[in-house]
Parts: C-alpha cells; structure tokens; sequence
C-alpha cells in the first residue's frame, strides 16, 4: 500500500534558482489588484515569491456536495461521465456523480504482496489506463491494463515493467506514457493496438511525467534534472537542472514543480523558473483554463490565478485529512481523495 503523499517536496528553494542561474521576470500583475503577497527577491538570479495569502477563505463544509466512503482511494480519472479511483488496496472503483455512490468495483492487482500493489492511472478519453501487480514474493511485476468504463471489465494487459513511483500516466499522440526499468526508459502504449512501442533512454532514473502540447516533460529527482522528451523522434530534446524535482503538471502557460517548501512555474519553453509560491507540504495540481488548483496536507486546496500569478482563494477545513491522494477537475466540482480517512471528496466550484 501506498503511503505519503504523491509528490514529496525535498529541495531547497534557493538551490532550484541558483541551478538554473537565471533572472527571469514574473508574470505581470494585475492592475486592479495590487500583489502585497510577492516579496522582493533575495538576490538577483531570485525569482518573486507568492505567499500563500489568498483573496478570500472559504469553509469546506459550505461547499462539501459529497463525501463518499471508498476504501483506500488514491487516483482518479473522470472518464464517460464517470469518477474512477485506483484505491492502495487494488481496485478500480467507479463513482456516479449523478448519484455520489459507487456503483461498481473490478479488482486489478492480483499479487500475493498486498503491500506492493501499485498505483497509476491515466486515460485516452476512451478507456482508463492503470497499473496491476502481479505475481508473488520471488517474482513481481507491474503490467499497465486498459479497463472498458462500460463493463468495468479489463480487456487488455500490457507487459512492460512500469516503475512503482509513477502515479499519473499522460495521454499524447495515441500512446498511453508509462516509465519502465526503474524509471530509466519512457515507453509508449498504442491506444489502438495494445502494444508498446520502443523504449526511450532517458539516461537518468525518472519518476514522474506529464504531456505537453507536443513533448512529454519528465522529472528526474535523483539526478536532479527535468527532461523534454520528442515522442516521435524518441530523444531527449531539452535538459534544466533543478533541485530534486518529482510530481510535474503541464498547464498551456506553465509548468509546474514541487520542491521543498515551495512550489515553482517554470516558462513552458525555456523551462525556466518565472515564479514560486509559499505552498509548503506535500502538494499536487490540477490545472484548468481558469485556474490552477493546487492540494496540500495542511492548508488543503487553493485556486491560483495563472493570468497574474495571484492566490486567488483558499478553502478550508476544520478536519485535517491524512495520506491526501489525488485529485481532479471536472466541469462544475473538484474531487479529492484521502486514503486514511476512507473518503472522496466532491466540492463545488466558485
């Protein structure tokens, strides 16, 4: 079973910028709104810090819509008008939003070690794309399998050795993207054919991946690198350093990285950091086009304006929730899950 949180945060703000050794400039502000919460920078190659001071606080329980009880829940993807949740224990659980019950389970890893079943979960807007372990204690291995959302039933398994670490598995160009061989090789799944193409070597152990417009931007904690990947060509075609970066989110304007205590907006080309946010504890994103959403353990969620940069509002709550999953947008609610406490959570939008 999975414990923690998706993405640790594990580096120094000051080394991030420091190893990029660049002086970009923030966003501009808005001219209505003045940013009290950006600081100066501490020296010349700092990028603005955002605080965490959002423009308005909102209680959860004004805009809780549902809680509903899921063993375990981890991932999610919303898929042909359904909520499906990878749970640490093994299954894939679908959610009717009409309803707020789930309305159906398939179980998925069928290893003898309960405590390696894996997570990761994706989909083409079609099928949903998740990982399965099986196997016993002398040989295990984690398959990635495409489950139909109308039957609920797994219609394909795909061998390719997918590394435990990777929890989100993006979509680009037909291909499902899963990190294979311990994070060192990128593969992609033929979403009509099943198979997966030739292995990329990135060179470095890689855990995390997320799709761009046309490139796959990848982070390597260990080497402390940030990678774009072609996915036609299969090379790696862009390299930043970066303090031990791990969870990524690509949004049409940025991209995004937790490190330690902050969370940064790196320029969507360049790849250079643009900005950082006083977002401390470990933290996921979700990005829409209105708004980046961003989840922590302590603090819970808050609605960052991508336009100027600006903490737009904080929605609290009196119970603290452990072992924070995932979490998703939809077209009107935001659904978070939290492991320790058995729940997924539906909360409406602003």
């Amino acid at each position: 079973m999975k414990t923690g949180c998706r993405f640790p945060l594990v580096a120094a703000a000051t080394l991030i910028l420091a190893a990029c050794n660049v002086t970009p400039s923030a966003a501009p502000p808005s001219t209505s709104t003045p940013l009290p919460a950006i600081q100066p920078s501490a020296t010349p190659t700092a990028v603005p810090l955002v605080l965490p001071t959002p423009s308005a606080i909102v209680a959860l329980e004004d805009r809780l819509l549902a809680a509903i009880q899921v063993p375990f829940p981890d991932e999610m993807v919303f898929v042909q008008g359904f909520v499906w949740v990878k749970t640490d224990s093994g299954y894939l659980v679908q959610i009717d939003p009409a309803t707020n019950t789930v309305v159906g389970e398939t179980k998925l890893d069928t290893t003898t070690e309960k405590h390696d079943y894996c997570q990761g979960l994706g989909t083409d807007g079609t099928s949903i794309w998740a990982c399965s372990t099986r196997g016993d204690e002398n040989l295990k291995t984690i398959d990635v399998v495409r489950v139909d959302p109308g039957t609920g039933s797994v219609v394909a398994t795909v061998e390719v050795n997918k590394v435990h670490d990777q929890f989100d598995m993006p979509f680009l160009n037909n291909r499902i993207w899963v990190l294979a061989d311990g994070g060192s090789k990128l593969v992609g799944i033929d979403t009509t054919t099943n198979q997966p193409g030739a292995s990329i070597d990135l060179g470095t152990r890689c855990f995390g991946v997320d799709a761009a417009t046309e490139s796959l931007i990848v982070t390597c904690k260990l080497d402390d690198l940030i990678l774009r990947v072609d996915p036609d060509s299969g090379e790696v075609i862009q390299r930043r350093t970066i303090s031990s970066p791990l969870g990524v989110r690509v949004a049409a304007d940025g991209v995004w990285i937790p490190v330690w205590k902050e969370v940064v907006r790196l320029d969507p080309e360049s790849l250079e950091p643009v900005v950082a946010f006083g977002l401390s504890g470990d933290v996921d994103f979700f990005p829409t086009p209105e708004a980046i959403w961003a989840r922590l353990d302590d603090g819970f969620l808050y609605r960052i304006d991508p336009i100027d940069n600006q903490v737009e509002e904080q929605i609290v709550s009196d119970q603290r929730f452990y072992n924070m999953g995932d979490f998703l947008v939809t077209a009107d609610s935001i659904w978070t899950s939290a492991g320790d406490d058995d729940l997924v959570l539906r909360i409406s939008l602003p």
